[in-house]
């Protein structure tokens, strides 16, 4: 697993130095990765649900 990086603007508007995008994040289990990964897909599905619901009740915007 690739640790993701970038370049954060300097204030004088160059590019700074290449460094963690998530610095507190550096080693994670890959199972702990897939079990979230999991959980927010199924919060997805559960808000799309839900904007289904609302919408059949003729709650929609």
């Amino acid at each position: 697993m690739s640790i993701p990086m970038v370049r954060k603007r300097l204030p004088d508007g160059s590019l700074g130095p290449l460094e963690p995008a998530f610095p507190e994040v550096v080693n994670i289990d890959p199972n702990v990765l897939m079990l979230l990964e999991a959980i927010v897909g199924l919060q997805e599905q559960m808000m799309m649900q839900q904007i289904e619901i609302d919408q059949l009740k003729g709650g929609s915007e």
